[in-house]
């Protein structure tokens, strides 16, 4: 994106957030075109360009948690916190980009060399433990975990963006070099028996969504009354949120995660018999897709129309790996014989490890 974008009002970046959604990118770095350069023919890879920051769909949802009062968040009844959502909704669609609050808060640039670095140094001093992550909070500057990097030359031109999730594919491809650390599992590593977060299904998706951004977490568990894991609540799911749909997130989580993926959520009403679980989901309300098919009730996450990848304590290393780079996935969460959870891995929790097995 050029600062052309970043100038421009929330609605028409939330349009460009669905676009990277529909490329599997969840964050694009914006770059500013030097003074006097005509914005329409400016180009990210034009010299002497200034890099700005990164911006994805959390940073304009933790902004918009920031216009609402707290007793709207936490203790209105759904159709109060609808109409303040709505009413807040259009005022903050017409909001520039550069006037939110919370931005950058999901990248950082790098000035690197390929040939002066290793990947374990580069994945250490830039995502891991960055010395200072640029980000625009009132000026401010925070030291914190990243998924991305953008790495550009000495005139500023972006020449590559390396994820997480890049690190994670090399890794599976090179199990070789993984060493015995391939086959340690989940419990060994510390992975299983540690506190995960997450909310009942009928939790407010507002509330959800402040608890992540409380937490400094991009995810987390929707588990029944009884503790199973039924759902996972993310960023990821809310990337394609229009400007005109933020009163959705007044629903419960459950009903929102299925309006999401098509369905209805079944977890009110017990499914009479394998008929109905295969019968057409109705039209998704608020703009979200629907005409998708149920999932089978042997599916956990069928309740709210995902099909969750999990793990168990005794899955090694590179089985977790595997299940996170073939499936596309940021967290895997760990459930005992019950589905409940009882641990998450995420890409950072690989990063992790691999470095801290290199020092």
């Amino acid at each position: 994106m050029s600062n052309n974008e970043f100038n421009k009002d929330v609605r028409e970046l939330l349009i460009r957030t669905k676009t990277l959604a529909s490329r599997k990118i969840l964050s694009a770095p914006v770059v500013a075109a030097p003074e006097g350069t005509d914005p329409t023919t400016f180009t990210a890879n034009t010299e002497d360009q200034d890099i700005v920051c990164f911006v994805d769909i959390r940073d304009i949802l933790e902004s918009f948690l920031k216009e609402l009062p707290d007793d709207v968040v936490h203790k209105a009844k759904m159709l109060k916190r609808m109409q303040v959502l709505e009413e807040k909704g259009v005022a903050f669609a017409t909001r520039p980009l550069s006037s939110l609050p919370a931005i950058g808060s999901d990248g950082t640039f790098y000035q690197v060399k390929a040939s002066a670095m290793s990947v374990m140094e580069l994945v250490y001093d830039a995502l891991l433990y960055p010395r200072e992550t640029k980000a625009m909070h009132g000026g401010k500057s925070s030291v914190k975990i990243v998924h991305r990097i953008a790495l550009f030359d000495s005139k500023s031109r972006i020449t590559h963006i390396l994820s997480q999730s890049d690190i994670a594919r090399f890794l599976f491809e090179h199990k070789a070099e993984l060493g015995a650390l391939a086959g340690m599992t989940a419990a060994q590593l510390g992975w299983s028996g540690r506190p995960v977060v997450s909310v009942t299904p009928d939790t407010c998706a507002m509330v959800a969504l402040s608890l992540m951004a409380d937490k400094a977490i991009a995810g987390l568990g929707v588990v029944s009354q009884t503790g199973a894991l039924i759902g996972n609540f993310s960023y990821s799911d809310l990337r394609t949120m229009c400007a005109d749909h933020f009163s959705t997130m007044a629903l419960p989580v459950a009903e929102f995660l299925a309006l999401e993926h098509g369905t209805e959520y079944s977890g009110a009403r017990a499914s009479k018999n394998d008929e109905e679980e295969s019968m057409p989901a109705p039209r998704g309300a608020g703009g979200f897709p629907g005409n998708r098919l149920l999932r089978r009730r042997s599916s956990v996450g069928y309740k709210v129309g995902q099909e969750l990848v999990l793990a168990t304590p005794d899955d090694t290393f590179y089985q977790i790996l595997q299940k996170l780079v073939q499936n596309h996935l940021h967290r895997l969460y760990i459930v005992d014989e019950a589905t409940k959870p009882v641990g998450v891995v995420t890409l950072t929790d690989i990063l992790r490890v691999v470095t801290d097995q290199s020092k």
